[in-house]
């Protein structure tokens, strides 16, 4: 089959489009022809890394695509011909947290992608549990841009940063997956979100595509705070995701009311920062990070997937073969939403 990997760390021209051997898939396996795969930050690191001793490893830590074969023992309804996505962490079920039912820490879970081969190829094969049916009116590539990004923003909007319908909530990086997800999903509760951004274009565009209140271009307001309180007329807002990391995080913590609720997930201006600790003297805070997610929380945002209710934002798509170019993109940070490979 014809795939994407890579065999020695580099830029976007160390991916390789060759052929790689078919997947066999195993007790409990199905198998997928891949017609969408998309683009993540894991990505572009396990890139920087090469292939670590552990020989060419298939990117792609997102698929969506058709079964083609199910194996006989497999515990699932699952047909072949149905259409599906991927969850991308494979649980091991064995360990004592995923038999009490805290599979986020399972001790031996592998991700699609990074740990074992991923979507970026014409197959792949998976535990049946990780796949899930897609609407008939959803294209592949629009569902090969949910998974990652659609589970981490459930986790830290719901599970963690527990956002409510009179919610005021501000998403950093509105342009990124996550982010963009992120909007949905507060949207979809009934909160009221503002945004920020380094270009008025994604500004626009999430005001245009995801309803947002208000967008904040952060190289023309560096101090987003002072303008969130203009907003919120002095208050603040309750909510606080962060897909940034060490550029925004003080000013991130001024944008908060007392009480109010800040999720990190992403640190790609940088993960050290000096914390004021005097900002929560007197105005108390919960700061959390997104920890590990659970199949249960997947399977529970596949229900809004199905239900209309959360859908991929689709950037820009390319051939497989023209996965450098797609390399270049991301770096570059020029999109909106994702970039998908299709095969």
């Amino acid at each position: 089959m014809k795939a994407v990997y890579s065999e020695e760390p580099g830029g976007p021209e160390a991916m390789i489009f060759g052929d790689r051997p078919d997947p066999e898939p195993g007790p409990g396996e199905v198998m997928l022809r891949v017609y969408g795969s998309a683009l993540n930050r894991g990505d572009i690191e396990r890139r920087n890394q090469g292939r670590s001793g552990r020989g060419p490893r298939i990117g792609g830590m997102e698929a969506a695509g058709e079964i083609v074969f199910v194996s006989p023992d497999a515990a699932t309804d699952l047909q072949v011909g149905d259409r599906v996505l991927l969850e991308n962490r494979i649980k091991c079920w064995g360990c004592e947290n995923c038999k009490n039912g805290m599979d986020h820490n399972c001790t031996a879970q592998k991700r699609i992608g990074i740990d074992l081969d991923g979507g970026h190829a014409e197959y792949i094969a998976v535990p049946a549990e990780c796949a899930f049916k897609i609407p008939d009116s959803m294209s592949f590539t629009e569902a090969a841009a949910i998974s990652q990004g659609g589970h981490t923003a459930l986790q830290c909007m719901i599970v963690q940063g527990q956002v409510k319908p009179w919610d005021d909530v501000l998403v950093h990086a509105a342009g990124s997956g996550v982010a963009s997800m992120g909007i949905q999903i507060a949207r979809m509760v009934g909160a009221r979100v503002f945004v920020t951004a380094g270009s008025d274009w994604k500004l626009e565009r999430a005001k245009e595509l995801l309803g947002v209140a208000e967008g904040i271009n952060y190289h023309e307001t560096p101090k987003v705070s002072e303008r969130i309180m203009e907003l919120t007329d002095g208050k603040g807002v309750d909510m606080v995701f962060d897909v940034v990391g060490a550029d925004v995080w003080e000013d991130s913590l001024l944008c908060l009311k007392p009480g109010g609720r800040m999720v990190i997930t992403g640190t790609t201006s940088g993960s050290r920062t000096g914390m004021n600790l005097s900002v929560l003297q007197g105005r108390p805070l919960h700061l959390m990070g997104s920890g590990g997610r659970t199949h249960r929380s997947f399977a529970e945002m596949m229900k809004c997937v199905n239900n209309g209710e959360l859908g991929g934002i689709v950037s820009q798509t390319f051939p497989l073969e023209n996965v450098s170019e797609a390399h270049r993109v991301m770096e570059s940070r020029e999109f909106f939403g994702k970039l998908v490979l299709e095969s």
